[in-house]
């Protein structure tokens, strides 16, 4: 089964969520603004369906989800099993 990243998830989440507000603020047409906030509705529930622990994940970005690269100083030193 394919899944998408949580970050590109994310993206996907707070570009419809901007949309919606820019709708309200622009006087889009209803069907606009309630496509985009259907879909701001929709894919919390999709990704909690999914994996309730990605939730937390869409909403609140980790900076420590990936760890740094190994410097060559760690490789050099690393031991050989």
């Amino acid at each position: 089964m394919f899944v998408l990243p949580v970050a590109r998830i994310r993206v996907s989440f707070y570009s419809l969520a901007v949309l919606a507000v820019a709708g309200v603020a622009t006087g889009a047409p209803f069907w606009s603004i309630a496509a985009s906030l259907f879909l701001c509705v929709a894919i919390p529930l999709a990704v909690a369906f999914h994996s309730p622990e990605h939730l937390r994940a869409l909403f609140v970005p980790s900076r420590a989800a990936e760890p740094a690269a190994l410097t060559r100083k760690d490789i050099r030193h690393a031991q050989i099993h």
